[in-house]
């Protein structure tokens, strides 16, 4: 018998928390300083290096978020019946596909921001 754990789904911030909370341990885990005599090269890896941290606190974040919900179509019956009276399954199921194409969205920005650092002409 498989036995359903409601209580353990954490709270989604909201957009303006989440985003504070991101921003914040990037700003913490990462250095904050570029000096004026560093080369070029090293001023790209400083950015590059924000930029991909960032972008990792965002997967995680995500990903924990599409974890702890559980899908729709693996949960009993009777919860999704629940789930449908209380808030429409399509509405649930569209917004945690959209959480999903957020993260995949950021991954494919995060790669094409970095390609650009890495090969701009300075």
């Amino acid at each position: 018998m498989v036995v359903y754990n409601f209580k353990k789904i954490g709270v989604v911030p909201k957009a303006t928390d989440f985003i504070d909370i991101v921003l914040s341990k990037t700003q913490r885990k990462t250095p904050t300083v570029v000096h004026k005599g560093y080369a070029i090269a090293r001023i790209r890896k400083f950015y590059m290096r924000k930029v991909k941290y960032t972008q990792q606190n965002w997967h995680e974040k995500l990903s924990a978020i599409l974890d702890e919900f559980p899908r729709v179509d693996d949960i009993h019956p009777f919860y999704a019946d629940l789930l449908n009276v209380l808030y429409d399954k399509d509405h649930y199921k569209l917004a945690l596909g959209q959480l999903n194409m957020a993260r995949n969205l950021i991954d494919k920005i995060t790669k094409d921001y970095v390609r650009m650092m890495k090969y701009a002409d300075s």
